[in-house]
This record gives C-alpha cells, structure tokens and sequence, in this order.
C-alpha cells in the first residue's frame, strides 16, 4: 500500500511540473506575440497623451487645396455658460464646438499595430499614393513630441492601405479597419448636436420665444416645474421632461455657410430658445425657417446647424401641452368627496383609508389623474356636475360642463381647464350613473 501511494504521488507531481511547462510555454508565446506587435505599434504616443491635433484632408473638387482643422486639448467642465466643453475645442481654421467621440476615434490609430513594413525610405511618394493623400494627422504631446501619420492609396491585390508614419519615415501596411478615424470627413469632428448639455437634470429655466409670444418653464433645487408665462400655472414633470429631453437629443445633418447676422437682416429667429442652470450659466440658440430647413446658430459657432424639419413641431410646443394635467395638482389623495348631479348632493368619507363603497374609487381616479390636455378657460353655462374635493382643512372645488363629445373640469385656484379623453369620459360617465341611478 505505501509502494501504491508513493507512486500516486510521483504521478500527481509529474501532472504538475508538466502543467507548469505548458503554462511557461504558453505565457512565453504570448509575451512574445505582444512584444512583436508592440514592435509594430504606429506611434509610442498613446492618445491620452496628446493635447493638440492637426487633421488634413483633401478637398472633395479637383483642382482645390484641401483643409486643415486645429484641435486642441481643454479642461473637461464648464465655461461658464451653461456648456459641457468636454475634451477638445477646433480653434482653426474657426473656433467651434468639437464631437469628442469623433477625435477619439481619430487618435485610435496610435495604438494600432501595422501588418508589415513596407519599405524604410519613401523614394517615389506616387508609388504608395503619398503624393496626393488621403489625410495627413499630425499630433502633439505636452512634451513638445509629434507624429506625423500619411495616408496612402490601397495596396495592389489587397484592401490594406499604406501608412507613412513620419515625415521621412517608413511606410506600413494597416487593415481598413485601423485607418478608419482618419477617413472621417472634417464635419465629422464637430458637435451637432442643437445643444451642448447632456442632461436635463441641470436646466433650471427654459425660456422659448416666437414673435409675439414668450414661453418660460422654471424649476428650483428639488422643486418642481412650474410655467412662468404665457400662464402661470403648475407644469407637469413628465411632459416637460420629455420635451427637454426631445431638444437635448436634436441633432443636426450639416452646415451651411450663412451668418447670423445676414439671416436676421431682414426678420429676426423664428425660435429663440435659452437654457440656464442654477448657477447663473446660460446657452442660447437662434433657430429661423429658410427655403424648407431649419437654420440654427449657437453661440460661438461661425456658422449654421442644419436641422430636419420635423423638429419646428417641437420648438412650437404649445404652454398648454406642458401644463399640470392632474386636477387636484400636487395636493395629494381626498379624504372627503362631495359630488352635486342634478340638484342631488352625496358625501362620503374614507374609513382606514378606504372608501365605503367602490365605485367612490372611480370619483377619485378622476380627480388623481391626469387629463389629456389643458385648455383656455373659457364662459360656461351651468355645471353639469360639481365635486368638492376635502383634505384636512382645504378644500377644492372643481365643476364639469358635458359639452357635446368632451368634457371639460376647472381645477380649483388654476388658470387652465382640462378636457378628458374619451375613454375617462366615459368611464366617469359610468360612475356618476352607478351613484345617481334614475328613478
């Protein structure tokens, strides 16, 4: 037996100095794997490193000299005015708000690896396309080190494009998808999106202005929203949440070469719409109708945003779609109901926080949820129903007219009435009837 157990032992260890070599083995190809492509790396630079980008690329007509634009490196945050700056600002050959993710992806070809090295001294730049390129990225570092990258033609019998790392350096072969950043067209490294927030969590004040008209929807900290003007009134959350979200989201297509200043000659913006945050920051955006687009200028750029059109039905929100929808607002649940039909009066109260019987349930459904929109108020003959909401010590009281195929109700102490939809109505309708059966 001990000869047995020996033996099971000499195994286990030969198992295990075998499972080691392998390992060793294996650790060693890999190790050696990454140091040949490390090798083969384009740039030693890594892209966190780099604070300021030159990008060039070729005009789109024969005949003309392409562009260069000039990115460089800021601090993340605010400036001041309400705007996220993010990473990088183009400042040449215009100052204008830049897509970070979009120069990212320019600086992703740095850590790329090249298949192989074509050839160590460029000879006849026409024989790998470097005489005309396809973009030529220039990057620098805070330590004053820069990189040159060329873009050549494709390779002969092969979808890999030549690369010339350096001014005089030698030439690489990489896959299309490493040398993807750098056939982004130039548009591509600009922000187009309407706005430059990124979350409506910090907006405090809207303020959106047509000739004639001035709509503003203010919140303070941890408070809800509330309309300003054309009314003042309670708004609802969730609509104007979504509106802001939907402007937040807006984006462009394109740009067109068209001042603000030459727009605005002859009639002012058809839009102005102005987000501020609570700490006094503040961006501006001037939106005008010309032949079927949407025209928007925000501030510092040097010319115009090109937006889709069906975005005007967002700008022309109406103040009544984003008022409170809800009668009884922000006062909570009734405990007492009084409802007058036909010269008929009922009372009822809550028990354990019930009421006696259910179809009191649906009086309070009513009253607790929102409406489908709010409307002007406007001269009513008399009520067809009345309820008296109480709570406490206050009380609301809130009339319904029946007129045609809607129903209309004044919240108390509002400056809106709100209609039902048709399914609340009827459903309503229902009720009232459960509760004043005819005789």
């Amino acid at each position: 037996m001990a000869k047995g157990w020996k033996i099971n032992l000499f195994l286990l260890l030969i198992l295990i100095a075998a499972a080691a070599v392998l390992w060793w083995l294996d650790d060693r190809d890999a190790r050696r794997v990454q140091g040949e492509k490390a090798a083969r790396s384009v740039s030693a630079m890594v892209p966190k490193s780099v604070v300021r980008v030159q990008f060039w690329r070729p005009a789109a007509e024969k005949g003309k000299e392409g562009t260069t634009v000039t990115i460089q490196s800021q601090e993340s945050g605010s400036d001041g005015k309400g705007k996220s700056n993010g990473r990088w600002q183009m400042v040449a050959p215009d100052k204008a708000r830049t897509n970070d993710a979009a120069v990212d992806q320019l600086l992703t070809i740095l850590g790329e690896s090249y298949d192989q090295k074509v050839s160590d001294t460029v000879v006849n730049p026409a024989q790998f396309g470097l005489d005309r390129p396809d973009a030529v990225l220039t990057v620098h570092n805070k330590e004053g080190q820069s990189v040159q990258l060329s873009l050549g033609q494709i390779a002969p019998a092969s979808r890999k494009r030549y690369l010339q790392i350096g001014v005089d350096g030698p030439v690489v072969l990489l896959s299309s998808r490493a040398i993807g950043g750098l056939l982004q067209n130039l548009d591509a490294l600009r922000d187009k999106r309407l706005f430059a927030h990124s979350s409506g969590q910090t907006v405090q004040r809207i303020t959106r202005s047509r000739p004639n008209e001035q709509m503003i929807v203010t919140r303070g900290q941890d408070k809800p929203w509330q309309l300003e003007s054309p009314l003042a009134d309670m708004a609802s959350a969730n609509r104007v949440d979504g509106w802001l979200g939907g402007l937040l989201q807006a984006s462009g297509t394109a740009f067109a070469a068209v001042q603000a200043e030459e727009a605005f000659k002859t009639s002012g913006p058809d839009w102005t719409v102005v987000l501020e945050n609570g700490e006094g920051g503040k961006e501006t955006v001037r939106i005008q109708r010309q032949e079927g687009k949407l025209l928007a200028w925000r501030e510092g750029d040097p010319d115009a945003l090109v937006l889709d059109g069906y975005l005007a039905e967002e700008l022309d929100k109406p103040a009544m779609e984003l008022v409170a929808l809800r009668p009884l607002g922000a006062h909570g649940i009734p405990m007492k109901l009084q409802i007058t039909h036909q010269d008929k009066t009922l009372t009822t109260a809550k028990e354990n926080g019930q009421w006696p019987k259910p179809v009191w349930t649906g009086i309070e459904e009513i009253l607790t949820r929102d409406a489908w929109r709010g409307v002007k108020p406007k001269p009513h003959g008399e009520a067809w129903l009345t309820i008296i909401a109480f709570q406490d010590k206050e009380q609301w009281v809130i009339p319904f007219w029946k007129e045609g195929e809607t129903m209309i109700l004044a919240p108390s102490n509002r400056p809106v009435e709100l209609e039902l939809t048709h399914y609340q109505m009827e459903a309503f309708m229902d009720t009232v009837k459960a509760l004043f059966p005819a005789e």
